[in-house]
């Protein structure tokens, strides 16, 4: 990658995260993502933090791992996935991976990323919305979401569509405390845990 295009991309993370803790602090969000969110999905903006911005998480991935525990019999849905470096790196021994997110340019690198596995009928990767997620009921052993600022303002409504695609027995895990929205789900043995800050959100579909 072109160091220019890499001083580029740290700039725009940069000022994308002081926004986005701006905007948090300021209770803005909501109003955010209908507005502004949409020209970071698409785009040369789009592709470019798409192209840059995973090595920023692959330290908060590695950390949300464990709490994942991803095993080889596992089906894992990861929402939210940006460019698909979590599964890439994280799921790499489940029987098959899938992704969804908003933003084209990241899906389009989530399939440069994971190429081999899409190419042997293992993964999938979509463009679409947390809230309608296009798998039928039962689909996932597993599903994670560590961007869960990504869908905020609808996020009742995503973990509704995590419990569907869950097979009996399944677990999600979230990068933040959503107890209260699991438990309205259906979720039983949900248990928190601090992480990095925050409370990764384990619950169990029975």
């Amino acid at each position: 990658m072109p160091r220019t295009l890499l001083r580029a991309g740290i700039a725009l993370a940069v000022a994308i995260a002081v926004a986005g803790l701006a905007i948090r602090v300021t209770g803005g969000w909501a109003r955010f993502q209908e507005r502004i969110q949409p020209i970071f999905l698409s785009g040369a903006i789009g592709r470019l933090i798409a192209r840059t911005y995973a090595p920023f998480n692959r330290w908060f991935y590695r950390r949300f791992a464990p709490i994942v525990d991803v095993q080889a019999e596992d089906e894992v849905l990861d929402v939210g996935c940006g460019s698909g470096v979590f599964l890439r790196d994280h799921a790499s021994q489940a029987r098959r991976i899938a992704g969804l997110d908003q933003s084209e340019p990241m899906i389009e690198e989530a399939l440069r990323q994971n190429h081999n596995r899409v190419l042997a009928g293992t993964a999938e990767f979509i463009v679409g919305d947390a809230a309608a997620l296009p798998w039928d009921n039962g689909a996932f052993t597993v599903v994670t979401s560590n961007c869960v600022d990504c869908y905020e303002s609808k996020a009742q409504l995503a973990i509704e569509e995590m419990y569907r695609v869950l097979k009996p027995g399944g677990r999600v895990v979230l990068s933040r405390d959503y107890r209260g929205a699991l438990e309205a789900a259906g979720f039983q043995r949900i248990t928190t845990e601090p992480f990095l800050e925050r409370l990764a959100t384990t619950g169990y579909k029975e």
